[in-house]
């Protein structure tokens, strides 16, 4: 029906697409622990004063997918990536138990001090 949908995704497009999404993750919770840390990357993150900084996260965190995806494709292209399969997906789960317990506000509001 559709010629340009394929029944199957090459190994290295499907690992591109998740090493991608593993790094934005990690750079997602680093964004969100500075932009709740610093009021000069709270400011700089607002691109909507309606949605503040999470609308200057999202923007960082799309782009920085469609970046690492674009260039994780042309790095793995036409080569046999199986043996990277688990180490890929192992970072793969790292980073979003990573993003899970680092986006916890108990955690990126923690203050020691006063």
């Amino acid at each position: 029906m559709f010629p340009f949908f394929h029944k199957r995704i090459h190994e290295s497009v499907a690992l591109s697409a998740m090493l991608a999404a593993a790094l934005t993750l990690q750079i997602a919770w680093v964004s969100n622990w500075l932009v709740h840390r610093s009021e000069l990357i709270r400011q700089r993150f607002t691109l909507d004063e309606a949605l503040g900084p999470l609308s200057g996260l999202y923007l960082k965190t799309v782009v920085a997918y469609v970046l690492l995806f674009g260039i994780g494709v042309l790095v793995f292209r036409g080569r046999d990536v199986s043996h990277w399969r688990e180490r890929a997906y192992g970072f793969f789960l790292f980073s979003v138990l990573m993003f899970v317990l680092l986006t916890l506000p108990i955690v990126y509001e923690l203050q020691i001090g006063g």
